[in-house]
């Protein structure tokens, strides 16, 4: 189970610089610290502004001139007070700050955490939890890539979960015809065509049948890219399955997103490589363009740390206008999102289409909300 939930308070104890050698104005700039990352927490679980009451009124003893923050906050009773008390306790000490003392008052539903440096007491922060306290939204679209690698049963898992998200499904995959049957059961499910490119470790690393490879001239690309395209039916945008080494050639991608320009389609860069031309060029070609901001089950991680991720991509959500992650229609990813997708959304998640993301992202840049 995910590690917020892990039960108690982490330990006041965590190794500090000793405060009588501390110089004043370094602790100063470590109340600016400390109360920046207790306000990102507020932005990060959803606090909205009202629901905070801040106050100074009892001098700092070893910094007369400074002044104790007293914070008041009202969280919906919701969130376990397990996973509060983390969220604002890493904050705090990832700052460079130290927990003085945390405890909690009338069976959890009050929370309280004195925060400082050193042994010098900055903050002292209660939280109120309370049924029906307002939450503030986040917006996250996940894409879930390789659908037509995997069974029916298994791709019915993520169909199933009641949400909207774009399905990414390979054109020549093993079971895709057999999965666009079942995911015409499903309306609120958006579909993007998952096109096969080289990676840099081909032909060790196989992208499949008919991938997109540096070598092909530019006729077969729009040829394959063309087929691809008409063998996904309804499909509204594509991104890269692997493509390490495709999507940094220019020649390629303008020919791939050339086809996806006549065709309608939006661009989501996979962003297998730090180098990829691929979202630059489809904006100068008038091809809507996007990227994963995340991924939450890279190759070799546990499925602790792929719930981990999840949580804290989800709340980090709140920094954007909307948030793309990215995961793998696999077994072990569809048992963790069932089981985590109710309480995100009681927490104030809302998942939405790639392409919704897309149309939230362009109009924060026009200046809107």
């Amino acid at each position: 189970m995910l590690l917020l939930f892990g039960g108690g308070f982490l330990s006041s104890e965590n190794d500090e610089p000793d405060p009588k050698t501390t110089q004043p104005g370094k602790t100063t700039d470590f109340i600016t610290r400390i109360d920046g990352a207790i306000s990102q927490t507020f932005l990060d679980i959803g606090i909205p502004k009202k629901s905070i009451y801040r106050k100074q009124k009892d001098a700092i003893e070893q910094l007369p001139e400074s002044k104790i923050t007293d914070i008041t906050i009202k969280i919906n009773k919701r969130f376990p007070a397990a996973l509060v008390n983390h969220a604002f306790q890493q904050a705090v000490i990832d700052s460079g700050g130290r927990i003085i003392d945390a405890y909690e008052k009338k069976s959890a539903t009050e929370i309280y955490l004195h925060l400082g440096y050193g042994e010098i007491l900055t903050h002292r922060l209660r939280i109120k939890r309370i049924s029906g306290a307002p939450v503030d939204s986040a917006y996250v679209a996940l894409v879930i890539d390789d659908f037509g690698d995997y069974t029916v049963p298994i791709a019915k898992k993520f169909f199933e979960l009641n949400i909207s998200f774009s399905a990414s499904i390979l054109p020549n995959g093993k079971y895709t015809s057999d999965v666009l049957n079942e995911l015409d059961k499903h309306n609120r499910i958006e579909r993007l065509v998952h096109i096969p490119m080289e990676p840099k470790a081909y032909p060790r690393i196989d992208p499949g049948a008919d991938a997109i490879l540096v070598s092909l001239d530019d006729r077969d690309i729009l040829k394959l890219v063309e087929k691809m395209l008409a063998d996904i039916p309804g499909a509204v945008g594509a991104n890269n399955h692997m493509g390490s080494k495709a999507t940094e050639n220019s020649r390629v991608m303008f020919q791939v997103l050339r086809v996806l320009r006549d065709a309608g389609f939006f661009w989501v860069d996979s962003r297998t490589t730090p180098y990829s031309v691929a979202e630059d060029i489809a904006k100068e070609k008038g091809v809507p363009a996007t990227h994963i901001d995340h991924i939450i089950d890279p190759p070799g991680i546990t499925e602790d740390e792929i719930e981990k991720r999840l949580f804290d991509y989800c709340f980090k959500a709140r920094r954007m206008p909307a948030m793309i992650i990215n995961c793998h229609c696999s077994d072990t990813t569809a048992k963790i999102l069932k089981r985590d997708i109710p309480p995100l959304i009681q927490y104030g998640i809302k998942f939405i289409t790639v392409s919704q993301a897309m149309e939230k992202k362009e109009k924060w840049k026009q200046g809107g909300t």
